[in-house]
């Protein structure tokens, strides 16, 4: 089935009348009636009823009319902003982010990024950090704000948000009292992990938290997202690890701790992720929005 077929059908549909739709799309009335037989061989069913005057539509060429109409309407709409983005009248941001930068920088950069530039579609992709990789590379987002995101070949990353990690606990739990945890008082409660992703940076860096505490964690479970693991621990399920931003906007039914002792001085980070070779304003503009790079600009 092709477009042209469709905006036939369609004028003949309003028309119902062959004359009068061949001469408003511009083609001889046997033209037009090939492309209506065309059609309804490739569909396997009638969609005009010749036999009646004038015209009428079958029951499948009716839903065929709706469908065509919204079909044809979109593309209008796509071919509009596409013309309008290639003259510079607007524009598209496209942007992967974690969950837990919803906490923290992006809601007030995506507001002052609209608030200047409210004709800009903004596109958002709640992505792992470790699938924003493939997403820069295959050119489906413009900016990827991530946890710990390892180099690229060909991207500029840069920290915007360094914070301290804390302890996710059941209200019942016997620590939940204290005002600070030591990893090496988690060693016989269960540990939650995630992001689920065999290249997860956060998920080895609680590891190498237990490591350095010289415990070995008992890992109960795995989740794919930090509030999966939230509800889990939640449940009574164990224990996960979180950033201090997201503690902020916690829940009810559990207690977030500071660390102490090994492991207190550890900090996680938030960064920005991009194509250098990226030459969109609309990129330059919206890494204004975000928080100035951290001073010490490794990761």
């Amino acid at each position: 089935m092709n477009l042209r077929a469709l905006q036939c059908f369609v004028i003949l549909a309003e028309e119902l009348n062959f004359s009068r739709a061949a001469e408003r799309l511009h083609i001889a009335q046997p033209a037009l009636s090939q492309q209506i037989r065309s059609l309804e061989e490739r569909l396997g069913t009638q969609l005009v009823d010749r036999a009646r005057r004038p015209l009428s539509l079958t029951e499948a060429g009716h839903y065929l009319c709706t469908e065509a109409r919204q079909i044809l309407g979109s593309l209008e709409q796509v071919s509009l902003t596409a013309q309008e983005i290639g003259v510079g009248r607007r524009g598209w941001l496209s942007i992967g982010f974690t969950r837990s930068a919803m906490y923290s920088i992006l809601p007030p950069a995506l507001k002052a990024f609209h608030n200047a530039f409210p004709q800009v579609e903004l596109k958002l992709f709640e992505l792992l950090t470790e699938e924003q990789t493939d997403a820069l590379r295959d050119m489906r987002i413009h900016i990827g704000i991530g946890r710990q995101p390892l180099a690229i070949d060909g991207c500029t990353s840069y920290p915007l948000l360094r914070e301290r990690v804390m302890v996710a606990l059941e209200p019942g739990h016997p620590l939940a009292a204290h005002k600070t945890v030591r990893i090496a008082e988690l060693a016989d409660t269960p540990l939650i992990l995630y992001p689920k992703h065999q290249n997860a940076q956060f998920k080895r860096s609680v590891q190498t938290l237990y490591r350095d505490a010289g415990v070995t964690p008992v890992v109960a479970h795995q989740a794919y997202e930090i509030q999966t693991a939230i509800a889990l621990v939640a449940a009574g399920l164990g224990v996960t690890f979180i950033g201090e931003s997201v503690a902020k906007h916690g829940r009810t039914d559990v207690v977030f701790r500071h660390l102490s002792g090994p492991g207190s001085s550890y900090r996680s980070t938030l960064a920005a992720t991009f194509r250098t070779d990226d030459a969109s304003p609309h990129l330059r503009a919206f890494l204004a929005c975000l928080p100035a790079p951290l001073a010490d600009a490794t990761l």
